[in-house]
């Protein structure tokens, strides 16, 4: 490709500028679907309890946001999140070293991780209910299993997929076993294993909506789900709807999108 030529895929910008054109890009998209939604609400016959208009969605989220159960829904929900998360990157990422550093741990456990990572998280609330009993325990170990394994095996790719070069180059240099590490093989393995993160973010954020779609005595976004279900109430499914992916939009762009952006112009990948 011939100097100052862009590829399809990006903007006609750069740095700030092609932030900002991505942004409104987007914000016009969805611009569109909201204008084509209510235009299809208005020409069309579908009742309002099954296809609820913009603006009665947009009534029931000023609703849940002006008595407070929309935030303090959201707050029992990041919380579970956060903790279940979190312990999810510790164990995750211990283990992912242990299955690139051990022989035998890859040929014993690593299989199993492999099977486990394909099983629905969901399916451990049944056993989570009865191992941890019916409290917040258990769905935060739905959190921790929907999101371990991926991160894991991640973590353990990003280690393995290290250039046998930059270790000769670090041993050359002096660096041994501790420091070796550190300073060159973790930040060698620091993109692939950031977008292992964000994967099991997805996860994680999935499981936790699913147990708190069924864990009808719990608060939280997922229940609101549930509730408008309940109740018929179908603008208040869309406004759950639209709160889960709107908080795994932002953390998609805010945190992991900021990180990646980050790494890759350090490492020179930017493009």
């Amino acid at each position: 490709m011939s100097q100052g030529t862009l590829s399809p895929a990006q903007p006609a910008g750069n740095g700030g500028a092609g932030i900002y054109q991505n942004i409104a890009t987007r914000l016009g998209f969805l611009l569109f679907l909201v204008f084509a939604w209510q235009v299809a609400t208005m020409v069309t016959d579908i009742p309002s309890y099954l296809l609820p208009s913009p603006l009665e969605v947009a009534s029931e989220f000023v609703r849940v946001v002006g008595d407070g159960t929309l935030f303090h829904s959201l707050r029992l929900s990041l919380s579970r999140m956060f903790i279940g998360y979190g312990i999810s990157i510790v164990g995750g990422i211990a283990i992912g070293v242990l299955l690139a550093r051990s022989w035998l741990v890859k040929q014993t456990l690593g299989s199993l991780f492999l099977s486990l990572q394909s099983l629905p998280s969901i399916c451990w609330l049944p056993f989570a209910l009865i191992w941890v009993g019916l409290n917040e325990g258990a769905v935060i170990a739905v959190i921790i299993l929907g999101a371990l394994f991926s991160i894991a095996i991640t973590t353990e790719s990003a280690i393995r997929n290290i250039p046998p070069i930059y270790t000769k180059v670090g041993r050359v240099l002096g660096a041994r076993r501790v420091v070796l590490s550190r300073d060159v093989l973790f930040f060698a393995a620091l993109p692939e294993l950031i977008g292992g993160l964000k994967i099991g973010w997805t996860f994680a954020w999935r499981s936790l909506m699913a147990a708190e779609l069924i864990r009808q005595d719990i608060l939280g976004v997922g229940n609101l789900l549930e509730t408008g279900r309940q109740f018929s109430n179908m603008p208040l499914m869309f406004a759950a709807i639209f709160t889960i992916l709107a908080i795994g939009l932002t953390v998609d762009t805010l945190i992991f999108g900021n990180l990646e952006r980050i790494v890759r112009r350090r490492w020179g990948l930017e493009k």
